[in-house]
């Protein structure tokens, strides 16, 4: 299931075994901003696949083709892809960015950070091809606000999360959030995994 609404990059939710000690996380949870490396080596293979790109459409129209409708065809599907890859570059930078912004701003604010006890009120999950789970979005009531976080799988190699671990509606959260903060300030919601503690209904 697709992510429905839109979640700041320092807004980030902590799955947790069990409750640790009544601390604030002295780092951001989540994925760790783009290394420069990263960014060299991914501008290096687009500069590549442009290369390529144009490399190919160049015989489009120095060689006999069917026709022009062929040669501008193939030179649109081209120029589509690349400009896909260079924007999708864009968008991992900018949100690079916003985390590295969100990180900064939450150790600069370490005095202020205080906890408020809620609960999940709903949640979105997103699923890769095998069944596991890649992000999910938890909205929880802190009353009398509600706020929106997201738990994205730290990297590839992490630890595969089951949907069975994803907290649902009525799980007790701790939020971590700077004292008279902005609402675009980092939020970190600590929630214990669905499996370990299972919520209880409670009955009529």
């Amino acid at each position: 299931m697709a992510r429905s609404v839109s979640v700041s990059p320092g807004q980030v939710v902590s799955l947790v075994e069990r409750w640790s000690d009544p601390t604030p996380p002295v780092e951001l949870p989540g994925r760790a901003p783009m290394r420069r490396r990263t960014r060299i080596l991914l501008v290096a293979l687009l500069v590549l696949a442009t290369a390529v790109g144009a490399g190919t459409a160049v015989p489009l129209w120095t060689t006999p083709t069917p026709g022009l409708w062929f040669s501008l065809l193939f030179t649109v599907f081209i120029a589509v892809i690349v400009v896909t890859l260079w924007v999708a570059y864009a968008g991992a930078v900018a949100h690079s960015a916003a985390r590295e912004r969100a990180r900064a701003r939450w150790r600069s604010a370490a005095p202020l950070i205080e906890r408020v006890d809620g609960f999940v009120v709903a949640r979105t999950v997103s699923t890769i091809e095998d069944g596991t789970v890649e992000s999910f979005d938890l909205t929880v009531a802190i009353p009398p606000h509600r706020l929106t976080a997201a738990w994205e799988r730290p990297t590839a190699r992490s630890r595969m999360l089951l949907q069975t671990q994803v907290p649902g509606v009525g799980a007790p959260v701790r939020v971590w959030r700077i004292r008279e903060g902005q609402d675009d300030d980092p939020v970190v919601v600590e929630v214990q995994d669905a499996s370990v503690h299972p919520v209880v209904p409670v009955a009529d």
